[in-house]
């Protein structure tokens, strides 16, 4: 077993291969545990079986991916850190323990001692009898239970840690059961067949090892794969990654785990692996998918455990406040309410994570008074209006990672160079206020991604009636509906119905039982019952201001809107503060 610097080590492996000689395969202390149960067992022996049977010469089980921790070095052994296949490896593991068992108790000796002493335990200096193979921490009592009362031999076990029964006490019954169907004739042990089992596992079941190269991320290696097993997510090879720092002291690990790791992950929930892209790109803009495990390495490289997992706390708040759809996240972000508004805005809008690196270090800076509160808020509206703006020119939220990843290298919190530095990209386009108000009126809004976002904002603006709750459900209603009926022929004809019905002039909110019940009915029709919809503002006015519907009417609404817009996602008129929501100071302190 070689440390590889470079590429990928990768080729068929037996089981006598891996376990021969000094080895020590291990688990990360809070991988998934052992959960392999009677199915996967059974698929096990019946692939022994056919070998048994002349069936098959031999049986490949899929990928064994590791990185070497340790190799070479004299006096200890070779070590390396199972990233997938954890699963497979343990069962073949604890059924050469239980073969070695089912000898011994047989009074088979030297086939007991040949397995223990060969393949289940080191046998050199300091680490004599330490099993070769270490399974994940909550696993520790059931798999230290395997090396009961193996007689003279004393194995050196780490101290027990979790259930004493689970998923391994089971697969360990069920594996017995499959020795004595196989091993015993009229209940008397056959030491024959039992080496021919042994022979058959250590031989004939075969591995693709795959030794990563020190630049490689696991993710890859499971995507081409296309690994059968349960995809690792980032948090799982992340906390990985953490806890190798500790292997080597289980309950220092179980304590800073249960402290520190599992408060981290129950803050962020389901969205956790979500945070670690923008967080590496925070202080490294060339980090990528691909190499964020690398990328992360070299970040903590010197780091002991729980300064990683300060470290990685960072940016939890300001990312909560971004993507927590339940209570106020962003409500205690800053002791600026102008920013704390902005980010509630920015969560409302669901903004893509490719923008949260330029904000993780926007709010950081203020938190550490590096930023004055005008430039932060100015920043935040600028982002928004970037997004909405580009959303009315026909581009989606998507694809804007080149942009924001090194934005704040660039502009260091100026607006204007925020502004200065998108514009210069030719390939990315940051329209101007005619531009954009053009775009408002003329082009299609029904079935943009932010559509519902710049209805809801619209209806927040307008003064007077009910409030819309945030959590209130609604759909966009087409006025003039999309599909022409005769009677709204003889309003519109069929050319400006193709152009102006998916533009915003001609949209409204609707419960959507509400949009049900309208259906296509005449402007007549239509008007009155827009009055009698209580919850939006929006909807109420249209029908009160129009005593007709038709393409006039649609694009003098559009106009109003566009200027509307204008104000409300400012460009230009932020570097001269007169931004609405702008605070009075701006510039670096």
């Amino acid at each position: 077993m070689k440390r590889k610097e470079t590429g990928l080590d990768a080729g068929a492996v037996t089981l006598l291969q891996l376990f021969k000689g000094e080895r020590e395969y291990i688990s990360p202390l809070f991988q998934r545990r052992f959960v392999w149960g009677v199915a996967e067992i059974d698929s096990l022996w019946d692939g022994v079986d056919n070998i048994l049977q002349g069936e098959d010469s031999e049986r490949f089980l899929g990928a064994l991916v590791l990185e070497v921790k340790s190799a070479g070095m004299a006096f200890r052994p070779d070590s390396a850190w199972i990233v997938d296949g954890q699963q497979r490896l343990t069962t073949l593991y604890l059924t050469l323990i239980l073969l070695a068992r089912h000898a011994r108790d047989a009074g088979k000796t030297e086939l007991s001692n040949t397995l223990f002493e060969q393949y289940v335990l080191n046998q050199g200096g300091q680490y004599k009898n330490r099993p070769k193979l270490q399974p994940t921490l909550v696993d520790f009592t059931q798999f230290n239970h395997l090396f009961s009362d193996i007689g003279s031999i004393e194995p050196k076990l780490a101290a027990n840690f979790g259930e004493s029964t689970g998923a391994m006490t089971d697969a360990a019954k069920r594996t017995e059961s499959h020795i004595r169907q196989r091993c015993y004739v009229d209940k008397v042990f056959d030491e024959e067949i039992a080496v021919k089992i042994v022979t058959t596992l250590l031989e004939k079941l075969a591995f693709v090892q795959i030794i990563l190269g020190d630049e490689h991320n696991a993710h890859q290696v499971f995507d081409s794969l296309n690994s059968k097993g349960i995809r690792l997510e980032n948090r799982d090879l992340i906390r990985n990654l953490v806890f190798q720092k500790l292997a080597d002291s289980p309950e220092q690990a179980q304590q800073l785990y249960q402290k520190s790791w599992v408060p981290l992950e129950e803050s962020l929930g389901d969205r956790f692996d979500g945070y670690f892209f923008p967080f590496a790109l925070v202080d490294k803009p060339t980090a990528t998918k691909s190499n964020l495990l690398a990328a992360l390495k070299d970040r903590w490289q010197t780091k002991a455990a729980f300064e990683i997992i300060e470290d990685l706390k960072v940016h939890v708040s300001t990312y909560n406040a971004l993507t927590a759809r339940e209570g106020k996240p962003w409500s205690n972000l800053t002791t600026s309410d102008a920013i704390n508004n902005r980010m509630r805005v920015l969560n409302r809008m669901k903004t893509p994570a490719s923008v949260f690196p330029f904000i993780f270090r926007l709010i950081r800076a203020f938190n550490s008074d590096a930023l004055t509160e005008g430039w932060g808020v100015a920043n935040l509206l600028l982002i928004e209006s970037f997004l909405v703006r580009r959303a009315f020119a026909g581009f989606e939220p998507t694809g804007l990672h080149v942009v924001f990843k090194d934005l704040w290298h660039a502009t260091q919190g100026d607006p204007a160079k925020f502004i200065s530095t998108i514009d210069d990209k030719a390939t990315v386009r940051f329209p101007d206020d005619q531009t954009f108000k053009t775009d408002v009126a003329t082009r299609p809004l029904y079935g943009r991604k932010l559509a519902m976002f710049i209805i809801r904002e619209y209806e927040h603006g307008l003064d007077g009636g009910d409030l819309l709750p945030e959590d209130v459900a609604f759909s966009l209603d087409h006025v003039i509906p999309n599909e022409i009926t005769s009677e709204w022929l003889e309003e519109i004809s069929q050319e400006d119905h193709l152009q102006l019905r998916h533009v915003w002039g001609n949209l409204v909110p609707l419960t959507i039982k509400a949009n049900s019940e309208k259906a296509r009915k005449n402007w007549l029709a239509c008007r009155a019952f827009f009055q009698t919809e209580t919850i939006f503002k929006t909807t109420k006015r249209l029908a009160q201001d129009h005593s007709s519907w038709n393409a006039d009417s649609v694009r003098a609404r559009g106009a109003l809107l566009a200027e509307w817009a204008r104000q409300r996602w400012p460009k230009e008129s932020l570097i001269d503060n007169t931004a609405p929501a702008l605070a009075s100071d701006s510039g670096p302190l």
